[in-house]
């Protein structure tokens, strides 16, 4: 691969936990999304138009992290929203025990895809918490370079 980039993406979700839990009607400005594949962090506010760029035919991974580093982020669902996902990027999404291993990978089709893919990320604070969150980021293909 070339630019310089990793193959495999890793997308990571960082939550203010405690300001979250505080009030979790203020979901949009308490989580940030940032990959490892040079994309701008998410503008604070606003993670639905936040976009994770992932290579044809690699994986891409989700993680969780508390801003406060006391708390764990169990990410227990990544899924392309039923209304408006756009482009079908993702396919073979594998969730990881919410509890002792709380992330998510997918397969990402080996093929060119244009356009954005619309999904949701479910997650949850500390695992003994019965309250779950939803946030809808985006993803989008670049073509792997040889």
């Amino acid at each position: 691969m070339g630019g310089g980039k990793p193959g495999n993406t890793v997308i990571t979700l960082t939550v203010d936990t405690d300001a979250l839990i505080s009030d979790p009607s203020n979901i949009k400005n308490c989580v940030v999304f940032s990959d490892n594949q040079s994309d701008p962090a998410e503008n604070p506010g606003h993670p639905e138009t936040y976009v994770s760029t992932v290579i044809k035919g690699s994986s891409c991974t989700w993680q969780g992290v508390a801003k406060n580093g006391r708390d764990t982020i169990n990410i227990t669902d990544v899924a392309k929203k039923s209304v408006d996902g756009g482009a079908d990027i993702l396919e073979e999404i594998a969730l990881g025990d919410p509890f002792d291993d709380p992330k998510v990978t997918a397969k990402v089709k080996n093929k060119d895809i244009t356009g954005p893919e619309s999904y949701n990320v479910t997650f949850m604070i500390n695992k003994n918490e019965s309250q779950v969150y939803t946030i809808d980021p985006k993803l989008r293909m670049k073509g792997r370079t040889r």
